[in-house]
């Protein structure tokens, strides 16, 4: 007769628990899935969710006045600090770290990093710009992120050339993009010469 009376009172703290809110307690992040997030420990990146590859929720901080995320695939940081913790939503968590990046070719930089971690963590089934194990993502379905469309453009405006000024700053640009994946390691210096010489004769 215990155990029955035990077992009503048993099941709403069960349920708490696996529904439970992510907190900072004791310089320790815990996300709504358990997964702890602490100084000292290394986190692994994945790849960027948007469809150039840049990650949409792992930021650098605009103190460091860079946007170059897509830098940072495959690569992983030592939390140095967990500066704050922020939550505006059921569904909008972030923390600041600062930390230690180590890139695909082992050269190490600091950086200061936003995350939406509920987000970057991603859900069951769907792959995460942070990658945990599969325990700790929500078990939540979560819509597939598509970029939007684009409209389709006018016969007549594709038939215009577009003016040399403009391509070459178009082509500086993706040298640009290319230099920045470069210097993060994520292409061999064979790969960047290759590309930015495919780009200077078109």
């Amino acid at each position: 007769m215990k155990k029955l009376l035990f077992l009503p009172l048993l099941c709403p703290l069960l349920s708490f628990a696996q529904n439970a809110s992510p907190r900072f307690e004791n310089d320790t992040l815990y996300t709504s899935g358990g997964y702890k997030i602490y100084k000292g420990q290394v986190l692994q990146l994945g790849t960027g969710t948007s469809e150039a590859g840049y990650f949409r929720f792992i930021k650098f901080h605009s103190s460091m006045g860079r946007n170059d995320t897509y830098s940072l695939q495959n690569s992983s940081i030592l939390v140095n600090k967990i500066k704050n913790f922020k939550g505006s939503g059921p569904d909008n968590y972030n923390i600041r770290i600062a930390c230690t990046v180590t890139f695909k070719n082992n050269s190490r930089s600091e950086a200061d990093l936003m995350i939406d971690f509920e987000k970057a963590i991603g859900s069951s089934g769907l792959p995460g710009e942070l990658s945990v194990p599969e325990e700790f993502k929500s078990k939540q379905t979560e819509p597939v992120y598509t970029e939007p469309k684009k409209q389709a453009v006018p016969e007549e405006i594709k038939k215009q050339p577009v003016p040399d000024e403009l391509k070459k700053l178009l082509v500086a640009d993706e040298i640009k993009k290319l230099f920045d994946l470069y210097k993060a390691g994520a292409l061999t210096k064979e790969e960047y010469e290759a590309r930015k010489k495919k780009l200077l004769e078109q």
